[in-house]
């Protein structure tokens, strides 16, 4: 697994280019020009097949419609988090530009498994930032959105989310066995086992 990320839009979002050693890749969230992505899946000569959303707050979905047409890639987000995709109001997106309105072509739900050519990757349900927040977990990976940062979690104070909803989801992954490297919405990659011991949130 090959995993390249570049901080994109208005707030730095990262966007995650996950591609197997064929090539096969998802995007995992999608936000601003999405000109460096392009330039970089051309020059990797790699294959998108899916774009796989955390949440939905507009700084994740950002560019997702343009970059699925442009790929003709399939969307994957949660079900629980369907409201927050449709509906601008939610997703914060009507109050810092133009309202987005994203229709994922796969639902998942906890435990659901995402197949992206020899990669799989397990949803795993854990809301608090929003309703609907999941993680991406592969092997040795997690693509934990804005539920988990370095040394931090997601903030809970805008639509659907909930700080009890953050602290139960910060204690399941903290609960998982063995480590996996973290790779967050926002700021430098971290370890699960560095989280567990240091990120006062998991305690």
């Amino acid at each position: 697994m090959k995993i390249a990320c570049y901080a994109a839009g208005s707030v730095g979002t990262n966007c995650y280019v996950v591609s197997d050693d064929n090539g096969i890749t998802a995007i995992i969230d999608c936000d601003g020009n999405p000109a460096p992505l392009y330039s970089y899946i051309e020059k990797n000569n790699l294959k998108v097949t899916h774009i796989l959303l955390t949440h939905g707050h507009y700084d994740h979905i950002g560019s997702v419609n343009e970059v699925a047409e442009h790929y003709g890639c399939k969307i994957v987000g949660a079900v629980q988090e369907m409201p927050l995709f449709t509906d601008p109001a939610l997703n914060v997106s009507q109050f810092v530009g133009a309202p987005i309105i994203v229709h994922p072509d796969v639902q998942v739900s906890n435990g659901d498994v995402v197949k992206v050519g020899d990669m799989e990757f397990t949803v795993l349900e854990t809301p608090g930032h929003t309703a609907g927040s999941i993680c991406f977990i592969g092997k040795d990976v997690i693509f934990s959105g804005d539920t988990l940062f370095q040394g931090s979690c997601g903030r809970t104070d805008l639509p659907t989310g909930s700080w009890a909803d953050i602290t139960v989801s910060l204690k399941k992954l903290a609960a998982l066995p063995g480590d996996y490297q973290v790779y967050s919405g926002h700021g430098p990659a971290t370890t699960l086992e560095t989280e567990r011991k240091t990120n006062p949130y998991m305690r």
